[in-house]
């Protein structure tokens, strides 16, 4: 008796029309603070914070808004990647 194991097509999952790719880039500002930017806009910031890593939503500092506070930088920089922009 020979198993043989099925073959899925896993191309539905490539062309998932709610899973977004955006290539973003990051600036360091200072020791504690990122920018993290599109080709085209600014996402956000991420703060370093007492507790974690603060992901601040907003093109500039002064007018951001929290989005959350997250374990670890690479967790902060994907809250901002995915998280719809917000008017």
């Amino acid at each position: 008796m020979t198993l043989v194991r099925p073959e899925f097509d896993r191309s539905p999952l490539d062309r998932n029309p709610l899973r977004r790719t955006r290539d973003i880039s990051t600036k360091p500002l200072s020791d504690s603070l990122t920018q993290v930017a599109t080709p085209g806009e600014v996402l956000g910031f991420v703060r370093v914070q007492w507790n974690g890593y603060a992901a601040l939503r907003g093109a500039h500092l002064a007018t951001a808004v929290e989005v959350g506070c997250y374990a670890s930088h690479g967790m902060a920089l994907e809250a901002l990647r995915q998280r719809p922009r917000t008017i």
